[in-house]
Formats: C-alpha cells, sequence, structure tokens
C-alpha cells in the first residue's frame, strides 16, 4: 500500500486529529479501511476519557475517606483534652494544634465572644510552620459581631465558604501574619446562643470542596460542644462564691415571698385582719385543745349596725371606710395570741383565750366603747356595732360549728333588743 494520500491520512487519524478526510482520493476498500481504524481510534479516546473521570473520583473518594479517617482521630484527641482541660485558652491552643497536626489546612483559628457580647477575641490560632504571631494574641485581635466574615457568622449562625477572599468585601483582614485565599468560617453554637467561630483558611484557592466543609462543619460541632463546657466549668469555678450568695439571696428572697403568700392567704384584703378560712380554722382548733386539756376560750360575733343605710346613702367607699375604722378599733384594742378576723361583709369575729364569759362581756364593752370614739364624720345614722358572747364552757360543744351557732344567736338577741328598743 504506497499510496501517499492514504498514509497521510492513516497518520493523522494516529495523531488524533479530530476527523480525518476527505476521503474521496481513495478507493473503495482503502476508504473503508480508513474508516474502521478511525472509529476503533475514536472509541479508545472515549474510554481513555471516562478512565481518567473514574480515575479522578476515586482518587478524590480516597482522598475524602483519609480525611474523614483523620477528623475521626482528631476528635478522639480532642475528647481526651476536654478530660483533662478545663481553661478554655489552652482547650482552644490544644484543640488547633490537633487540627494542625492532623488535618490538611494551612491556617486555623477559634474566635469567642468577650463578656458584653459585642465583639469576637482571637483565642487561639494556628499556622503551618507556626505562622501565627503568638506574643499579641489578645490585644487589638478582635472583630465586632457582625463585621467582616467571622462577624457574620457570629450573627447569623450560619457557615459561610469563601472561594478567593480577595473578591469578596465581607472579608476583613486581622494582622496575623498569614496567606488566606479559601476561608471558611463555622459558628461555635449550642441551642440558646452562638458563643464563638472557628475558621479555617488556605492560600490556595477552592481549597475546600462540599465533602470536606460538611466534615468541618461536624467537627466544629463537636469542638464548640468541648469549649461550651470548658467555659461553663470555668464560669462555676470563678464565680462559686458569687453563685452561693447568690442562691443565698434567693433562698431569702423566695422565703419571703413564701411568708408573704402566706400571709395573703389567711389575710382579710380590705382591713387586714385574718379572713374566714382561717377563724374557723383556729376556731376548730381552740376548741379541740378546750376540749382535750380544758383550757377554755370566749368567742364574740360582731356585726356592724346601720351600715347598709350608710352604703345606700353615702355609697360603698364610705361603707367601706367603716368596716375599715371597725377594724382599727379592735386591732387598738386586741390582745397578743387572740385571733381578730373579718368572717364576710360587715361580720367580725373575736376568739379571747383564756378568758372567761364574764371578762368576754367585760371585752365587749370595751369594743363598744373604742368604737363609738371613732370619728365617722357626718355619716347618719352613726355607725355602731352589736355583739354576741359565746364560751367554751357554757356547754358542752362538741364541734367548733357549735359554739359559733351559740355566739351567733346571742348577736341575734342582742340586735333584736335594739329594734325593740327603737
Amino acid at each position: 500500500m504506497s499510496n501517499p494520500y492514504f498514509l497521510k491520512l492513516l497518520n493523522d487519524i494516529l495523531d488524533l486529529h479530530p476527523a480525518p478526510g476527505p476521503f474521496d482520493s481513495l478507493s473503495a476498500e482503502e476508504e473503508t479501511l480508513a474508516k474502521r481504524i478511525y472509529g476503533e481510534f475514536e472509541k479508545a479516546q472515549i474510554y481513555k476519557n471516562y478512565t481518567g473521570i473514574y480515575l479522578r473520583a476515586l482518587d478524590g473518594t480516597e482522598r475524602f475517606y483519609e480525611i474523614s479517617i483523620r477528623a475521626l482521630s482528631a476528635l478522639i484527641k480532642v475528647g481526651k483534652i476536654e478530660e483533662e482541660v478545663k481553661d478554655v485558652y489552652t482547650l482552644c491552643k490544644k484543640t488547633l494544634d490537633i487540627f494542625a497536626q492532623e488535618l490538611e489546612f494551612e491556617n486555623c483559628s477559634i474566635m469567642l465572644k468577650d463578656s458584653d457580647n459585642e465583639h469576637l477575641i482571637l483565642m487561639a490560632g494556628r499556622g503551618r510552620g507556626d505562622k501565627y504571631v503568638t506574643k499579641s494574641w489578645k490585644k487589638g485581635r478582635r472583630i465586632k459581631i457582625g463585621e467582616g466574615v467571622a462577624g457574620r457568622v457570629a450573627e447569623t449562625g450560619e457557615y459561610i465558604f469563601i472561594s478567593d477572599v480577595t473578591k469578596d468585601p465581607r472579608f476583613k483582614q486581622i494582622s496575623m501574619n498569614v496567606e488566606i485565599t479559601s476561608l471558611l468560617s463555622i459558628p461555635l453554637k449550642n441551642d440558646k446562643e452562638i458563643f464563638g467561630v472557628i475558621n479555617f483558611s488556605h492560600p490556595l484557592l477552592e481549597a475546600f470542596d462540599e465533602n470536606k466543609i460538611n466534615l468541618m462543619v461536624l467537627l466544629s460541632s463537636f469542638v464548640g460542644q468541648m469549649i461550651m463546657l470548658a467555659m461553663l466549668h470555668n464560669k462555676i469555678a470563678d464565680w462559686n462564691d458569687i453563685l452561693r450568695i447568690e442562691v443565698e439571696e434567693k433562698t431569702s428572697e423566695l422565703t419571703k415571698k413564701n411568708r408573704e403568700l402566706e400571709r395573703l392567704a389567711v389575710q382579710d384584703p380590705l382591713t387586714g385582719l385574718y379572713n374566714r378560712r382561717f377563724f374557723f380554722t383556729r376556731l376548730e382548733e381552740e376548741l379541740s385543745r378546750a376540749i382535750r386539756y380544758d383550757e377554755h376560750f370566749s368567742l364574740l360575733l360582731m356585726d356592724l349596725d346601720n351600715l347598709k343605710p350608710v352604703n345606700d346613702t353615702y355609697g360603698h367607699l364610705a361603707g367601706d371606710k367603716v368596716i375599715k375604722a371597725f377594724a382599727k378599733s379592735l386591732k387598738a384594742i386586741g390582745r397578743k395570741g387572740d385571733v381578730i378576723a373579718r368572717i364576710g361583709g360587715d361580720e367580725f369575729g373575736y376568739i379571747l383565750l383564756e378568758t372567761d364569759e364574764k371578762g368576754a362581756h367585760e371585752f365587749a364593752d370595751r369594743i363598744h366603747e373604742n368604737f363609738g370614739k371613732a370619728n365617722h364624720g357626718s355619716l347618719k345614722p352613726k355607725p355602731t356595732v352589736s355583739i354576741g358572747v359565746a364560751h367554751s364552757t357554757m356547754k358542752k360543744f362538741k364541734k367548733h360549728q357549735d359554739i359559733y351557732k351559740a355566739a351567733d344567736d346571742d348577736l341575734y338577741r342582742e340586735k333584736k333588743k335594739k329594734k325593740i328598743a327603737r
């Protein structure tokens, strides 16, 4: 086969030119052979391209598995640090030392919020060859929340990846003597708050693919929990005395509030005297004591006269003033240990401890006298009080309702006498 054109055509095919031709100068046999050869070479090129794709995918998978294993190793080592180190600064520094050893990052830093929650402070940084200037980490190394990439991450709680920081206006450089092109900034947070960020950077473009970013988010979440535990431990250690004092203050405050609640639960809001529920509880207790230990007492039930006309003529505010004036007069002559209560409306009760029937009537006279001196202004008719008296020795009372009824019957007789006298 000495056809020069055919030989040139074969050379073009072997050189993988896009398309050989034309075939017009060839014989039918030469054209068929040339096309078969071209077709086989075209298939071989396709297989070669597929092989390249598969090899690159395999290489990428192997590298992802490798960094995943390294990340797992880093997690285990960081977990062991947390068992020994409770100081946040030391924990951050040792964590980045492990990252530098285990992971393929050129630079890495951890920034935490300061006490006013308005700035991020660089806590620790690590770069290949110790490029970080470590002497002045805490001096001026801060970013305002919301500013720069890290500041925005701390504000939003969402990670940010920038393939080329030189083309992104969000990036704010701080002096760390490191070269940064690709940047991945991930929030450190728990369920309630964002407390810092962790930054991974590299001098090359597109240094982080999707798999690596997801892996770093997971890794940062674990590191964030370790830092939070250390921060909580530090707070407990540093502020133990303050917490103890605060607990004591809160306990004292709670005790006062409980006492106040107890007082309100048994107090009549209008007069400040005991209320109906407390009165009957004490009446039951005193009658049980009288029956068991022969320690007798007297019971006075009191009802204000002429209160309805006062309410009808002057209004209920005037009636309330009369009720409060009577309560004030009872307090003025009341004895320590006795029980004075507003039972309801204009009805009052008084438990006179260790007082016989004669002493009870004398005390009732003092109530009449003292209330009669009260200044009721121009109220007409003038308010007065009716009093019924019962003593625990008058009958063999079995229930507190019995002695209450006896005093109430005596009160009814007193009011009936006043109506007849009119």
